[in-house]
């Protein structure tokens, strides 16, 4: 029980650390909930926290954009920054400043001033959208009717230009195809077993410059595969085992945790998200300070550890949620985790939910150490009673 409320208290340490960053920030909007938004009437004068399944920013934001959600619409103006994950993305307003999101279907179709760094498996750059800078990250069709004003530097199976670059095409791509309108201003430079498919009316002004990928022997193939499969059953072992161990020390911190996120799911991503967020900017913050730099290298720590409790904690929310009716912490900790650990080695779907849930494991753990520290604060202004 000792070691429990060592780990409690210095979970609530983090919290409460976070909290204060978020006063220091207090004039900026948090919204959270199953549909939450911004009206097309209304305006916000500050940065923008969102959560939720359905996330719909119609309005104008003066500030930058945090979001995550299942299907997030941003249709309003951004004066600032877009950063989003959900399944599906659609940025049909323009966004002064650079995105950085990651979905499965993204789709841009206004103008986006400063650079895209997207990671999904299906991107659409429209006709109308223009992007002012560079294009980077990966996907695995990648189609561009819009504009790009200067490099694209990117890993696709199926790069499609319809539209036009203004600078030069690096990365690696297994079909490289450029439409009848596409226009590419620079150089290619690319690695694929096949050459670029360039119909009639279509341009590459620089040079083309193709790498062939280098034909490895059976041998030299089967050691990465060994060390692969070798890496998943390890992993997998090594993240169950320590998920029972934490189960078994305290299974009511888990159950409790995972109530807690059940009832107010969105809140409990957005705390995830704000905790991702916040923590390493005041862990900088406490380092540029040399009086604050014992807390910051005390919070770093204990980021590190809950960074290692996430995939427990998700993992546990998701037994239980397969298995309502058991009362076996075990088999729930097993089950989940278990699966968690499997789709992380599932190319691309394995980003996803890594990221998904260190999000809202985080968003557990940062919950549940602020209820026990409430808990502890009413232990300690309780009066204490006089034996008659």
């Amino acid at each position: 029980m000792k070691y429990i409320k060592i780990i409690a208290l210095s979970l609530s340490l983090v919290f409460v650390s976070t909290l204060v960053f978020v006063g220091l920030a207090s004039a900026q909007s948090f919204k959270a909930g199953e549909t939450v938004g911004v009206a097309a009437t209304e305006t916000v004068n500050s940065m923008l926290f969102a959560a939720g399944n359905n996330v719909d920013i119609a309005g104008t934001v003066n500030g930058d954009v945090y979001c995550a959600g299942q299907t997030l619409t941003i249709s309003g103006t951004v004066n600032g920054d877009v950063i989003c994950a959900g399944q599906t993305i659609v940025i049909s307003g323009p966004v002064n400043g650079s995105i950085r999101v990651a979905g499965q279907t993204i789709t841009l179709s206004n103008t986006v001033s400063g650079s895209a760094t997207i990671g999904a498996q299906t991107l659409v750059i429209d006709k109308n959208a223009s992007i002012g800078r560079d294009l980077l990250g990966g996907s695995t069709n990648v189609t561009i009717n819009g504009k790009v004003g200067r490099d694209i530097v990117a890993g696709a199976r199926d790069l499609s230009i319809n539209g036009t670059v203004g600078g030069n095409i690096k990365g690696a791509t297994e079909n490289l195809n450029i439409g009848s309108t596409g226009l590419v201003g620079g150089n290619v430079e690319y690695t694929s077993n096949n050459d670029p498919v360039i119909a009639t009316g279509g341009k590459i002004v620089g040079t083309v410059t193709r790498t062939v990928p280098k034909k490895e022997s059976k041998a030299v193939l089967l050691a990465p595969a060994v060390f692969s499969f070798g890496w998943f059953v390890y992993s997998l072992i090594a993240w169950i085992v320590l998920a029972l161990v934490l189960v078994a020390l305290s299974p009511r911190i888990f159950g409790e945790a995972t109530e807690l996120a059940k009832k107010k799911p969105g809140i409990t991503t957005l705390i995830g998200v704000l905790g991702a967020i916040l923590i390493p900017i005041l862990v900088v913050m406490l380092f540029i300070s040399i009086i604050g730099m014992p807390l910051a290298i005390l919070t770093l720590l204990l980021w590190f550890t809950i960074m290692l409790l996430t995939t427990p904690f998700a993992g546990y929310m998701l037994g239980q949620l397969i298995m309502p009716k058991s009362k076996q912490p075990f088999g729930i900790m097993a089950l989940g985790t278990g699966i968690l650990v499997v789709t992380y080695f599932i190319p691309i779907i394995g980003f996803f939910t890594l990221l998904a849930a260190y999000l809202f494991g985080m968003g557990m753990i940062l919950t549940r150490g602020k209820q026990l520290l409430e808990r502890a604060k009413v232990v300690t202004l309780k009066p204490k009673t006089k034996k008659a």
